[in-house]
């Protein structure tokens, strides 16, 4: 019940069942895994953190079939804590010609926003003050790929260090520390289902030591911590160790590393579950010493459906079960 439907690339599929889209999503995986199903599949209200495109005054996502904005006023996949922070922000535009944006609003109901806008449409909004002047009574400010905090000093924006918050949850309801601009899940019912199937795979293991590479800021770290497992994570983002750190369970050791070019200095898999949850290129380099290792158990967590199945063939090991979160309904996508 979209009016942008078949206009809006942010959900090509729309106009299709959800059932239909179901169907298409588990047909990609079934030849690896015969018995997969979803454990989640939402027709709406999914997200609690949305990416938009400023661009000459239209606020919104790419349309379906050209590289121009679509100006959106309202959108179904946002949960109503997020829409209405989206209705808000939209009413005042900022003087740029182009810029990405990211909007959050954390379990606790604050509203993040990230400006992702070139260096010399920063200093324009710096110089011209009023827009930031509106934005920091609005909502908690972070600026460019540093994810810097905007402050107020004498009268003037000022931008400091990052200021990790908890803009997101993990099961129980556990915070998660970040930037506005971090990384994250799109959203928290849908994290609380993808976190529970973890969680299931782990148990059905038998395993209680595990090993955890591309971790984040603990989404899954943190989860099977407060089950009693113990973890070694290993993650190469600083921002995101430095979250993860934030209340960081006994049970857990981390170490920052490069999985894919540091492969010799990543933790011993002998005898200890792994636990993986790559960016869309997969396991690349990582993918030989895991084969070489073999540890007795693996828990493989990816968006991308391709380097997912081509991953987990080259690996070898027997597929025992696959479960799906379909955490981007109305698009290809999904979480496996």
């Amino acid at each position: 019940k979209c009016p942008y439907s078949g206009i809006c690339g942010g959900c090509s599929w729309a106009g299709r069942s959800l059932e239909e889209q179901n169907q298409a999503k588990l047909a990609e995986v079934r030849a690896l895994f015969p018995e997969a199903r979803f454990v989640y599949s939402p027709n709406d209200r999914v997200r609690d953190r949305a990416d938009l495109v400023w661009e000459d005054g239209r606020l919104g996502l790419y349309k379906l079939t050209e590289r121009t904005v679509l100006d959106i006023a309202e959108c179904a996949m946002m949960t109503p804590q997020l829409e209405e922070f989206f209705k808000l922000y939209r009413t005042v535009k900022p003087p740029i010609a182009k810029g990405s944006v990211r909007l959050r609003v954390s379990p606790a109901g604050e509203r993040g926003v990230w400006l992702d806008f070139a260096n010399q449409d920063v200093k324009t909004l710096f110089e011209e003050k009023e827009y930031l002047r509106w934005l920091s009574s609005v909502a908690f400010v972070e600026i460019g790929q540093r994810r810097k905090k905007l402050i107020w000093k004498d009268r003037q924006p000022k931008l400091t260090d990052p200021e990790l918050k908890a803009w997101f949850e993990t099961a129980e309801g556990l915070p998660l520390y970040g930037p506005v601009g971090g990384f994250s899940q799109a959203g928290f019912k849908a994290n609380q289902a993808l976190t529970g199937a973890v969680l299931e795979l782990a148990r059905e293991s038998g395993l209680k030591n595990w090993v955890e590479l591309f971790c984040g800021n603990g989404n899954f770290t943190k989860a099977l911590a407060q089950q009693g497992f113990t973890l070694e994570a290993v993650e190469m983002d600083e921002l995101a160790l430095e979250g993860l750190k934030k209340d960081l369970p006994p049970q857990v050791t981390v170490s920052r590393a490069d999985v894919y070019l540091k492969t010799k200095s990543l933790p011993s898999l002998e005898g200890r579950g792994l636990l993986v949850d790559p960016p869309r290129a997969g396991l690349r380099e990582s993918l030989a010493l895991i084969s070489a290792e073999r540890p007795p158990a693996i828990v493989y967590v990816s968006c991308f459906t391709d380097t997912f199945l081509a991953d987990v063939e080259k690996l070898g090991y027997t597929r025992t079960k696959l479960l799906g979160v379909n955490q981007f309904p109305h698009s290809p996508h999904a979480e496996w």
